[in-house]
């Protein structure tokens, strides 16, 4: 039995509390938790009752854990962003299994010290550790549990259809009244949330992004801070990718579009896929034009003809419980027996795309996404942090 303390006990915290509390995922079992308030803490009552410990911070959780007051294998970080880093370093060093609510951070600094720890840690296990574990370490990644998901990864990356071409995604249905952001004290401010939609939903959207079609190469964005909302933050976006084998794709995003849509088309040398409530929609060229597209392109006389494709329809079946999956990952990576649905590495993928899509913004221009280690990638940090401060105090 894998012993879970559960550090940040808001809305996503208390959810993973339940969870667990359920028995939906037998090998987790809680711990111990950090403070939690009103209805959430009604949602506990079976475990508080029973007496499970509840701690007023991650600091003083993790003090009880470092004093040997409180027994626990893993921890699940679900706080504001800015501290994440914080709580996951300090639960590699003391050999915690770490699942943490998405994005890794505000600053793609922060996830390569969470890496870095991690790669540091050896599990805090009784007995001999001559053979050295690392702990699991994993980000919430829901969405990858989708397999409408998977199957359009599965045929992109196969290549059966050709390399990238074109993407385009307009995903407008994360709409948010004014209250959504008023709820929350530390919502919708550079300095306790770290950024807007970008920060806040799109994570999903730019993990999904780069697991299925690989990292851009490069970004041009725009953001407009507080187009909707009088909000600090943006709630409106437009990105331009291009990648380094010549593809190219354009990412839009809103909190104020209504009805709003989520629609994902993807270009590839063989076919047109387009996903969209749960279902994707695949025309392929082959059957229509006898060879391949870019050898039609080269001879073709027919100077006007429209190109229709051959279409079909795949309805890959739902999910029914995204987080559960999550859990179940994290518990079989702590187990040894799996891997989790989003391994921690993958955090700072996602967090550098959003970094740059900020910066492209503030400095309107392209920005090149850094290799990960290189000396470009600390030169990028530097700067994208500079700005953020700046946004912080106003000055921009």
């Amino acid at each position: 039995m894998i012993r879970v303390a559960i550090i940040g006990v808001g809305n996503m915290g208390s959810k993973y509390a339940s969870i667990i509390q359920s028995g939906a995922v037998p090998e987790l079992t809680l711990a111990a938790i950090t403070r939690v308030r009103g209805a959430y803490r009604e949602l506990l009552s079976p475990s508080l009752e029973a007496g499970l410990p509840v701690y007023e911070n991650a600091g003083a959780l993790f003090d009880a854990i470092e004093s040997g007051q409180l027994e626990a294998d893993a921890v699940i970080i679900a706080t504001p962003h800015y501290a994440h880093e914080e709580s996951a370093v300090r639960a590699f060093r003391n050999g915690l299994h770490v699942l943490c609510e998405k994005p890794s951070g505000v600053y793609s600094r922060q996830a390569r010290e969470m890496e870095e720890a991690a790669e540091k840690a050896v599990l805090n296990t009784d007995g001999d550790l001559a053979e050295k574990t690392a702990p699991a370490f994993g980000i919430v990644f829901n969405q990858r549990t989708l397999p409408v998901y998977q199957r359009l990864r599965e045929l992109v990356q196969s290549g059966v259809y050709g390399k990238l071409k074109r993407v385009n995604w307009v995903v407008t249905d994360w709409y948010r009244p004014d209250p959504y952001y008023a709820a929350s004290s530390w919502h919708a401010a550079w300095s306790s949330d770290g950024g807007g939609i970008i920060l806040n939903q799109c994570p999903h959207n730019l993990d999904l992004l780069q697991w299925i079609c690989g990292m851009p190469a490069r970004v041009q964005a725009f953001c407009k801070e507080g187009h909707y909302h009088d909000i600090e933050v943006e709630d409106d976006v437009t990105a331009y990718f291009e990648w380094a084998d010549g593809a190219s794709g354009t990412f839009i995003t809103s909190t104020g579009d209504a009805p709003g849509l989520n629609r994902l088309e993807i270009s590839l040398d063989e076919a047109m896929i387009v996903c969209e409530n749960g279902k994707l929609r695949i025309g392929t060229l082959q059957e229509e034009l006898g060879m391949k597209e870019a050898d039609y392109r080269r001879t073709s006389e027919d100077f006007f003809r429209k190109i229709r494709g051959t279409w079909h329809e795949e309805t890959p079946p739902a999910e029914p419980a995204p987080y559960v999956r999550i859990l179940k990952d994290f518990a079989a990576a702590c187990c040894g027996t799996g891997a989790c649905t989003a391994p921690g590495p993958e955090g700072r993928k996602s967090l550098m795309i959003s970094n740059a899509i900020y910066l492209s913004s503030w400095e309107k221009r392209m920005v090149e996404l850094p290799a990960a280690g290189s000396e470009a990638e600390r030169a990028f940090e530097q700067d994208f942090e500079a700005w953020l401060e700046r946004k912080k105090q106003g000055k921009i």
